[in-house]
């Protein structure tokens, strides 16, 4: 009964430091004293723990300190000038709490990484606070460092996911463009340590598909199906996937994806063009998972990993 106490009491205080301040993360404004900073550590979130990764993602992105670490008695973490000194401060219950809420290690550290970018981009020198543009960066330089340490997209973007409001606000972005910036550092620094370029979908031009031969508007996911013989003069090409090399798939003038179904091709997505030259077309389906077709026809996924080859009919 008292661990089960405990427990509740540990979830409620974890979800009581999330709903009510998740959008400060990254507060960087001067401070006018330093009374109460310091408060008792444990677990993961001591003082020397939290140098020691502090200085592990300095070494992963070759730069050095221009800052002093504190644990503080607010409510997440910041980055803070005061007395002419630049700190990074952080609450190590929160951080714990983030710890033991996403169940991943690396959220932690994410969030002291981007820290650090406010620090090593000159943010906290302005005197302007946060701001939406701002946040960006550093939330950009969490994904770079966070990838050159070895962390995953999914790890680095783990604690965005659980902290970040939904909304943007006079001060933060909404969740959507944090993880996009989160993305776009990661991104890069996995060019530069593996030397292949992800397509970038954020450059993405869509030319809407028009209305078919036959009529139809070929919305993506739809149920609607024709049988092969009502479809067979509108066929552009052929896709083979290698996760599935018995399927058929083909790309009919509506600019539909269809797969044959008993006779009957079923639409499983659709095929736009882009104004990218290395990945002139884009296959995406209903939920906007998408894949990247190279003017080789070599269809890849977000991960430049090739997945199929279109063909012409």
């Amino acid at each position: 009964m008292k661990r089960s106490l405990l427990l509740l009491v540990s979830f409620l205080f974890s979800v009581q430091i999330f709903a009510q301040l998740s959008i400060r993360i990254g507060v960087h404004e001067p401070v006018r004293n330093s009374a109460g900073w310091t408060v008792p550590t444990s677990s993961f979130a001591s003082v020397e723990e939290g140098r020691q990764i502090i200085q592990d993602i300095l070494d992963a992105v070759g730069l050095r300190a221009n800052f002093e670490i504190r644990t503080a008695n607010i409510q997440n973490a910041a980055a803070v000038v005061y007395g002419g000194r630049r700190y990074i401060l952080y609450n190590p219950n929160f951080i714990n709490s983030l710890v033991r809420t996403s169940g991943n290690r690396w959220s932690a550290i994410s969030v002291l990484a981007h820290e650090i970018g406010h620090h090593l981009n000159g943010h906290t020198l302005t005197g302007q606070g946060s701001q939406p543009a701002i946040e960006l960066e550093a939330d950009e330089f969490s994904g770079f460092a966070l990838r050159k340490m070895g962390a995953t997209l999914a790890d680095a973007q783990a604690a965005m996911k659980l902290i970040a409001n939904q909304q943007a606000t006079a001060t933060h972005p909404g969740r959507t463009s944090r993880l996009a910036a989160i993305e776009k550092g990661w991104d890069h620094a996995d060019e530069q340590m593996t030397g292949v370029r992800r397509p970038q979908p954020t450059k993405e031009v869509v030319t809407p598909p028009t209305t078919g031969s036959t009529g139809q508007t070929g919305n993506t996911g739809q149920a609607g199906s024709r049988t092969v013989a009502e479809t067979i003069l509108d066929i552009l090409g052929q896709i083979v996937f290698r996760q599935d090399p018995q399927g058929r798939y083909v790309i009919t003038q509506g600019y539909n994806v269809a797969k044959l179904m008993n006779n009957r091709l079923v639409q499983v997505g659709k095929i736009a063009r882009l104004n990218n030259s290395r990945y002139p077309y884009m296959i995406y389906d209903q939920r906007n998972n998408r894949l990247y077709v190279d003017r080789s026809g070599n269809i890849v996924n977000r991960y430049g990993q090739s997945v199929g080859v279109l063909r012409s009919a």
